[in-house]
């Protein structure tokens, strides 16, 4: 793990994450206040001794966090249902990702998996799943928002993302310690062999 020292990658990665930012708050002052949010929350969580694995990818989720606590704050949308606008590189990227999606989901409690899936992947209606699943609307939300954040953590757990200039995710990579998901890569290329 590399020491957290937030002040000596600021300059380096400042850019890249305002760019970020204003793809998806097009208030340039509010951008840079958020900016700023990252700054001071990074510097509040490093401040403490604690280390970081993968900086930039840190560095990103915080902001993106802070983007979903901007949204909040000011009830400009709903943030239960904040989605991140992908360029077509990241769509590739988040294209090979999600073969692996439906393996994860498997790795977080059903109460959350079940909801998730539902929705992103099945495309069902929140209410509809709501009403399937014998919760209440504002719950199903819930759920969703808290088995996106597991599925996110065991995704960040089981891969290495790098992420461009402008945040999007540029590539990733299974770590070797990740067993479940480097049997999913063997099974889905050998399944690609033959197909072909």
């Amino acid at each position: 793990m590399a020491q957290c020292n937030i002040f000596e990658v600021w300059e380096d990665y400042k850019s890249s994450l305002l760019g970020f930012i204003k793809k998806r708050i097009t208030d340039q002052d509010d951008a840079k206040d958020v900016l700023q949010e990252v700054l001071l929350k990074s510097y509040q969580y490093c401040s403490n001794g604690k280390d970081v694995m993968y900086l930039k990818s840190w560095l990103y989720k915080v902001t993106q966090n802070a983007i979903i606590d901007y949204y909040k704050k000011n009830n400009k949308r709903d943030a239960l249902d904040f989605e991140i606008v992908e360029d077509e590189q990241e769509r590739s990227v988040l294209g090979e990702a999600s073969d692996y999606i439906k393996v994860l989901l498997k790795l977080i409690p059903e109460e959350y998996a079940q909801p998730l899936y539902l929705y992103d992947i099945e495309g069902n209606d929140q209410k509809k799943i709501a009403e399937q699943l014998h919760l209440t609307l504002p719950n199903t939300k819930s759920r969703i928002q808290r088995a996106r954040v597991k599925l996110k953590e065991k995704f960040l757990e089981c891969c290495v993302v790098s992420f461009g200039e402008t945040g999007e995710m540029i590539s990733f990579d299974i770590k070797s310690e990740c067993t479940l998901l480097k049997n999913e890569r063997a099974s889905i290329e050998n399944s690609k062999i033959t197909t072909l």
